[in-house]
């Protein structure tokens, strides 16, 4: 299988580690291209792959054609190389562009797969959403999700649910992270030396993650466990409660996923 990758940024050359990591594909079979043959030819010596001049030439013996432009770019780059799309699977990892808004672009030749993938993918621990495109097929889906197991795991959801998987699983690590700059600070406050904070920090939240992968209980149960009647877990959580904090995330989630409706709604001509 032959691979092309449409914008190699940070998400798109995040993607090409996994695959060559994980032994799914070898570079001689990924060429990525960009807005500039310099760029190209930059992000290809990185990863270890190869450059094209050109989208257009990048997907000319690819299979599978990875689209990881920026929002506003993606449907005038997918109809700009309509015709070399033929028969080919468009994955897609671009926000808030809808797989049909694609598949027209692509003037109907193309197949199509939306994804939304996070940020975590760039250490191969990331979690992608696939919402298939009627025009997909049962394989697409399969080779799709072998691609992201790649660098992570993967799991298939409706294209109406991307907007809620955007808040939660896009959006989310950026909440997480607020959290953790929080907890690192209270560290701090309480005489902790900076990178000890931070690193007492990061490893409470990388365990709650653990506890609920690798146990399969809820969050409740699992916060039950930890908290001791009248103890220090009970004060803290305490004052989240009084604060609002459940109510502030989901407040969060909310916007987060309103803002995704509202930039995958049709663009009315002005």
């Amino acid at each position: 299988m032959n691979y092309a990758v449409i914008g190699a940024g940070k998400m798109g050359g995040a993607l090409v580690r996994g695959m060559l990591a994980s032994g799914l594909t070898t570079g001689d079979r990924v060429t990525v291209s960009a807005k500039t043959l310099e760029s190209a030819e930059k992000s290809a010596s990185a990863l270890g792959v190869k450059s094209a001049a050109s989208n257009a030439e990048a997907l000319r013996d690819s299979e599978i054609v990875f689209l990881c432009v920026k929002p506003a770019q993606a449907a005038a780059v997918v109809s700009s190389v309509a015709p070399e799309l033929e028969g080919k699977l468009l994955i897609s990892i671009v926000a808030g562009i809808r797989s049909e808004e694609l598949f027209q672009a692509a003037q109907g030749k193309a197949r199509v797969i939306r994804s939304m993938p996070n940020t975590a993918v760039r250490l191969r621990k990331g979690i992608t959403a696939l919402a298939p495109h009627p025009s997909s097929t049962q394989a697409d889906l399969q080779a799709a999700s072998a691609i992201f197991s790649s660098v992570g795991s993967a799991l298939v959801v409706r294209e109406d649910d991307l907007d809620a998987v955007t808040a939660v699983s896009g959006s989310g690590p950026a909440f997480a992270l607020l959290m953790l700059e929080a907890m690192a600070q209270g560290g701090i406050d309480g005489g902790l030396e900076p990178e000890i904070a931070k690193t007492l920090a990061a490893g409470a939240l990388a365990a709650a993650a653990a506890l609920v992968n690798e146990t399969g209980e809820t969050p409740l149960a699992l916060r039950a466990e930890i908290t001791s009647p009248a103890g220090t877990t009970a004060a803290g959580l305490g004052v989240l409660e009084e604060k609002g904090f459940p109510g502030i995330v989901r407040d969060s989630i909310r916007a987060a996923r309103n803002r995704s409706i509202e930039l995958s709604a049709p663009k009315t001509e002005q």
